[in-house]
C-alpha cells in the first residue's frame, strides 16, 4: 500500500490483487486499474486462490513489485500457502521482480518458498540491512535502494 501511494497523480498501468490498493487508486483517473479477483484474505485483504492464479495466468506485466514474509539466502518466502501459490502465479507473469521488504525480514525463511533470489532484479530495503546482505545482494547481482523511512 505504501508503495501504491506514490503512483497516486502518474499516468500508469496498475495490475492488482489488493483490495486496499483498489481503494487507493480506483479513482485515480490517470491510473488504468486491472483487479485480479478471488478470494480475499480478511488478514491483508489480498485477493488469493484458483481464481486469482487463473486471472493472473493471463496477463503479462513489466514490473512486480512484492512484499514477502522472508528472504534468505535460498530466496523469497511468505507465510500463507495461498498467498505464496498466487504470487508464484504473479512471479510468472512479470519481466522484473522489486522486492520491497524492512530489514528484519533478511535472514529469516517463512511457511512458503516462492522463488529463488536468481529471480529478484531490485530490493528496496530500509537503512537497517547489513553489510552482509548488502554483499550478498551486489554479488547474486541485484540492485540495492536503501530508502528513507
Amino acid at each position: 500500500l505504501e508503495v501504491a501511494r506514490h503512483l497516486v497523480g502518474k499516468s500508469i498501468q496498475v495490475v492488482t490483487n489488493s483490495v486496499p490498493v483498489v481503494n487507493l487508486l480506483a479513482n485515480q483517473p490517470q491510473i488504468e486499474l486491472v483487479v485480479i479477483g478471488g478470494y480475499v484474505y480478511p488478514k491483508t485483504g489480498v485477493a488469493l486462490g484458483p481464481m486469482a492464479t487463473a486471472a493472473l495466468a493471463g496477463v503479462n506485466v513489466r514490473r512486480l513489485i512484492m512484499s514477502v514474509g522472508g528472504i534468505n539466502e535460498r530466496g523469497l518466502y511468505n507465510s500463507n500457502t495461498l498467498l505464496a501459490e498466487t504470487e508464484r502465479a504473479m512471479l510468472a507473469t512479470t519481466e522484473q521482480v522489486i522486492v520491497v521488504a524492512d530489514s528484519s525480514k533478511f535472514g529469516h525463511r517463512a511457511l512458503a518458498h516462492l522463488c529463488g533470489l536468481e529471480k529478484v532484479h531490485r530490493v528496496v530495503v530500509d537503512s537497517g540491512i547489513s553489510t552482509e546482505w548488502r554483499d550478498l545482494l551486489a554479488n547474486a547481482g541485484i540492485a540495492l535502494t536503501i530508502a528513507e523511512v
